[in-house]
């Protein structure tokens, strides 16, 4: 893995000529306490020891067996705009729970076969393992528990994923499709335009894919994900619908999990709750109705053929689940 101190976190996948190279920051005593990995990044690098000392691996070296010193107690996967973030900032404010929120270099490591065509399966469960035991090193004595928010389009390449971390519990997060369908259109993220994920991903040739308008790219990168929580949800998975948060993270996440707290370390939680999961100063307010209202023509139409099917069927197996 690495000889680093703790302190020191691999940050991305550098891809030059001699080869791909693990660019690594040192933390100092910061925790991964933002809504996402990649602002506690930016602020550990506006540090200037950062600044003035670079370091850096060969990728290889993630492929040594390597145990982590945190236990990955969960896998957090989603259908994009659902509330994962918000369940990871619940996570993240107790000092035991490290959180990677969508964290870049296991994302790197997930399409390094754009890269590496080479690339064996067993080589990237082993960039995987290494990756997260790199991420997931005890920085602070309290810590004890590893959880990754993974981004949504990974839950296709949830085969890989399992072989690496074959008993840890997750949960996928979902959410009346309408509603994302028009949150994305309003800022689409990468996976969600043509060229962002692999076409061989979602079943398309790259003609079909420059053919489709980015509303329908988008359907089906999310009909390709919700079909993905139906058919892998038995193998350690439970459904969470949008509507239930946050009460369902203390009901149903948590006890997925494995965890139990008390009253203490509940009460910060719910205080976390009560704000916007990506603007934390900022109260939360039920935007559902706005964003089904903001949807136009072909959203409704696509939402109505491809994604209510599939949202309908979640729902009939998130009802058939056990109680926590």
């Amino acid at each position: 893995m690495s000889a680093f101190a703790p302190a020191w976190a691999p940050t991305q996948i550098r891809w030059t000529p001699s080869g791909p190279l693990v660019d690594w920051c040192h933390l100092g005593d910061l925790r991964f306490a933002e809504p996402f990995f990649e602002q506690t990044i930016e602020r550990a690098m506006a540090h200037p020891f950062n600044l003035l000392f670079r370091r850096a691996t060969p990728l290889s070296a993630m492929l040594a067996p390597a145990e982590p010193e945190l236990r990955p107690a969960g896998l957090i996967f989603h259908m994009s705009r659902c509330g994962s973030t918000l369940v990871s900032r619940m996570l993240a404010v107790s000092p035991e729970n490290v959180v990677l929120s969508e964290p870049g270099p296991l994302d790197q490591i997930l399409r390094a076969r754009t890269r590496l065509p080479g690339l064996t399966d067993a080589q990237l469960v082993a960039l995987l393992r290494g990756m997260t035991a790199a991420l997931g090193r005890r920085r602070h004595p309290e810590e004890r528990a590893l959880f990754i928010k993974v981004e949504g389009w990974h839950l296709l390449q949830f085969p890989l994923i399992r072989r690496a971390f074959p008993d840890v519990p997750w949960i996928f997060l979902y959410r009346d499709p309408l509603e994302v369908m028009a949150s994305i259109a309003l800022v689409r993220p990468r996976q969600m335009m043509p060229g962002g994920i692999d076409d061989a991903l979602l079943d398309l040739d790259p003609a079909r894919t420059l053919a489709m308008t980015p509303n329908a790219f988008t359907a089906r990168v999310l009909e390709r994900i919700c079909e993905a929580a139906l058919a892998h949800a038995a193998d350690g998975g439970r459904l969470i619908e949008y509507r239930r948060l946050p009460d369902a993270v203390f009901s149903e996440a948590f006890a997925h999990f494995g965890l139990r707290y008390g009253a203490d370390a509940l009460a910060p939680m719910r205080e976390v709750a009560r704000f916007d999961a990506k603007r934390p100063g900022v109260l939360h307010a039920d935007d559902s109705e706005q964003r089904r209202r903001a949807a136009d023509a072909e959203t409704r139409d696509l939402t109505a053929t491809l994604l209510a099917p599939l949202y309908a069927r979640l729902e009939t197996l998130r009802h058939a689940q056990p109680n926590a």
